[in-house]
């Protein structure tokens, strides 16, 4: 829902690494989805026991 709100990265600076903000914050969304989405499938999944 975050990447759908253009004006938080419709800018040009600040620059991180000569690139400009939009490329560097969809890349932390994307890590921040991945991050997201790992924690949430491990919670939700059964751990199996050692003996099975």
């Amino acid at each position: 829902m975050v990447p759908l709100i253009n004006p938080l990265y419709n800018i040009v600076s600040p620059r991180l690494w000569g690139f400009p903000a939009f490329y560097w914050i969809q890349f932390l969304l994307i890590l921040l989805s991945v991050a997201t989405t790992t924690v949430v499938y491990r919670m939700t999944t059964k751990r199996r026991s050692a003996g099975e």
